[in-house]
């Protein structure tokens, strides 16, 4: 079976709980290639990183959840691959396959197919980008994704700690290894990206236990 047709057998199916901010309630929702909706959040993602860092980046991602205020504007999207699907952009930075990386850093036994690379965060720095990250959680969780990898700036990093998540660094995302290609990322360099990786479930139940889980969410007072 193709690996993203298993990934996106009807996404809809997995809960994502309605969540606040400012007392303003957010919707997380999936969106997928075929969503009516997807190319709005690829432009919103694309827009945020040009503005941000000066980037110019195109969307891999298949896959996307994304939040979705109370008059159906997009505030947050996050980009999602199952690392089975193929070579992954971060491996670039990395000596060897993500999996083995993530073996001999954990001493676990970890199969590709248990890991998702989230990727292409964009938020309209409400605080948004932060509540996005409680519903990829929840959603990895769900899909019985054990293993998150990313590449995160400083910001995404204070997001994940002020959360209670600790995700853990594998390495520096080095532009030199990109080449050429570097050049279309812009400023992105300067906010010192690095390679991290997270075990989901214990920081779900970090975000169960501090009630982000309960029916309507929890009420979330600081700006990202």
């Amino acid at each position: 079976m193709n690996p993203q047709t298993h990934f996106l057998i009807n996404p809809g199916n997995v809960p994502l709980s309605p969540l606040s901010l400012h007392g303003e309630t957010l919707f997380p929702q999936w969106v997928s290639g075929t969503h009516q909706r997807y190319r709005e959040a690829c432009h919103f993602i694309r827009r945020y990183y040009r503005v941000v860092f000066g980037a110019r980046i195109n969307v891999k991602a298949k896959n996307l959840v994304v939040l979705f205020d109370e008059q159906h504007r997009l505030r947050a999207a996050v980009g999602l691959i199952p690392a089975e699907q193929g070579e992954l952009f971060l491996e670039a930075y990395l000596s060897a396959p993500i999996e083995k990386v993530l073996v001999a850093r954990t001493r676990r036994s970890i199969r590709r197919q248990e890991i998702m690379k989230v990727g292409s965060l964009a938020a309209d720095g409400s605080g948004a980008g932060r509540l996005l990250f409680v519903a990829l959680t929840e959603a990895l969780h769900a899909l019985r994704r054990d293993w998150i990898v990313f590449t995160g700036t400083s910001q995404v990093r204070t997001m994940f700690s002020r959360l209670g998540l600790s995700p853990v660094a594998l390495a520096s995302a080095d532009p030199q290894r990109l080449g050429d290609d570097a050049e279309k990322w812009g400023r992105y360099y300067d906010h010192a990206p690095t390679i991290m990786y997270g075990h989901v479930p214990p920081g779900h139940q970090v975000l169960k236990a501090n009630g982000w889980f309960k029916q309507g969410g929890r009420q979330y007072d600081v700006v990202a």
